[in-house]
């Protein structure tokens, strides 16, 4: 890939700033919306998120700005990586500003409750602009073991074939595997559900029930799972 590229990550958390980094280390222009001034200016003069991973230098290629006026005019690809439960008010804000022609890739687990929507509906709604394509990231991604460079992967998925490719040849590295889907809903559910299944697990092996009953437990999640994605219009065979 030659081009380098003008990305916004918005969201200055534990994985935003990993996703940052990892776009600016392969060049390209990298702007990290952060929640106030004083943490932009520290990441600005110190090269650190010393809030989160602070052991992690990053690349002089990221910018960090608390002002959205400033980023999103000249974005050309957008991770948005806030908790979903500020998601609405973010997309709010993004509303100031012509959005056409941007690619909007979520990378918040979770899902909307009223209506029940996944991140990337809920921003399609939101804007019901044709020009926006909009996809998602998600994976079983800690962002510590991603800052130091251990091997993980992750799937981006999308109806837009070029935002899938675009966005693993902008993140991807030799330890940060990327794959590509189009089943934008599919790899959502799936995402917001294993975070619920994972603290019951790690619930019950503080407890000490017996690798039985662990045993139990995952395999009745993951009927649980497919019966609750069949029901929102999945196919069962992919779950």
């Amino acid at each position: 890939m030659n081009k380098n590229y003008k990305i916004c990550v918005l969201g200055g958390g534990s994985f935003g700033t990993v996703l940052a980094n990892l776009a600016a280390s392969k060049g390209h222009d990298v702007s990290l919306w952060v929640k106030d001034s004083d943490k932009a200016l520290r990441i600005n003069s110190e090269s650190r998120n010393t809030e989160y991973h602070p052991e992690l230098k990053l690349s002089n290629n990221i910018i960090a700005s608390e002002k959205l006026e400033e980023i999103i005019p000249e974005s050309e690809i957008i991770f948005v990586a806030t908790p979903s439960k500020i998601i609405n008010d973010v997309l709010d804000r993004l509303s100031d500003f012509s959005m056409d022609n941007k690619m909007i890739i979520s990378c918040t687990k979770g899902i909307n409750e009223k209506p029940f929507m996944t991140m990337s509906e809920t921003i399609e709604k939101h804007f019901n602009n044709s020009s926006i394509k909009v996809g998602v990231l998600s994976g079983p991604n800690l962002a510590r073991e991603i800052a130091d460079e251990k091997v993980a992967g992750t799937v981006i998925a999308s109806k837009h074939a070029d935002l899938c490719h675009l966005g693993r040849e902008i993140l991807s590295s030799s330890t940060f595997k990327i794959y590509t889907s189009a089943d934008t809903q599919g790899i959502e559910l799936a995402g917001a559900l294993k975070n619920i299944y994972a603290i019951i697990s790690g619930y019950c092996h503080s407890l000490d029930v017996g690798e039985n009953a662990i045993g139990l437990i995952l395999t009745r999640s993951m009927a649980e799972m497919s019966n609750f994605a069949v029901s929102k219009g999945q196919i069962q065979l992919l779950f």
